[in-house]
């Protein structure tokens, strides 16, 4: 039950307050200088993350168009219609009605909306299994053991590789969220739930998966690590 009401607050926010301020940094607007730095580390993580993708599956065998892709926590889409625009056919679910909505429309206005299918709700809920899942800057707002738990389904999911994005437990990053917390309202950041980097690869290994390649992205306020797993 902690979980599930974790999730519904999660739900709340994203629905709610979190929708304009997640769909400003992800679109855009005029931000303020904290929220470009985690608009510019955002976008260079998932320029990395495409670059591994791409790597990994040659463009012809893309787009043939019969590679399927999960992205659990999708927010507005960025990420689901780069991949659909590629050739990949997308299963984009958020928690947040408002994103998969969001995610919709992107793809609609982007001519690829018979390659993204949204799903709002939580992503655990759905079954299948993808030739690449992707997971970013969700389960950065889950503790252990709702982490290990999303983490462990996601990685039943995947045929090939998952990518996903965590908050490392470092000294720095817990003070710059302090720091976020005293902002002006409009400012705030969401709470992060940092891991030790031991936790994250023993909770992959549980899985079955090892981690093939990681690296930091850092960007003021945005610290994530990139993680690409697979099977062991």
């Amino acid at each position: 039950m902690q979980i599930a009401d974790h999730k519904l607050r999660l739900k709340a926010y994203f629905d709610g307050d979190g929708f304009a301020r997640w769909s400003a940094i992800y679109g855009d607007a005029e931000l303020s200088g904290v929220r470009r730095t985690i608009r510019a580390g955002h976008e260079r993580m998932l320029a990395l993350a495409t670059s591994w993708l791409d790597e990994r599956f040659p463009a012809d065998a893309v787009m043939q168009g019969e590679l399927r892709l999960l992205d659990a926590g999708c927010g507005t889409g960025l990420f689901a219609v780069a991949m659909a625009q590629r050739g990949w056919r997308v299963t984009a679910a958020d928690i947040a009605p408002q994103m998969a909505a969001a995610t919709a429309e992107r793809a609609r206005a982007h001519g690829v909306a018979e390659r993204v299918v949204t799903h709002a709700g939580d992503a655990d809920a759905l079954g299948g299994r993808f030739d690449a899942v992707v997971c970013f800057d969700v389960l950065i707002h889950y503790p252990q053991p709702a982490f290990g738990a999303m983490l462990a389904n996601l990685a039943c999911r995947a045929n090939g590789p998952l990518l996903f994005t965590y908050a490392p437990h470092a000294p720095l990053l817990a003070a710059l969220h302090w720091l976020g917390g005293r902002f002006p309202r409009a400012n705030r950041r969401t709470d992060i739930q940092m891991l030790r980097r031991a936790t994250v690869h023993e909770t992959l290994a549980t899985a079955g998966m090892v981690v093939k390649r990681e690296t930091a992205v850092r960007s003021g306020f945005y610290h994530v690590d990139l993680i690409e797993a697979g099977l062991g």
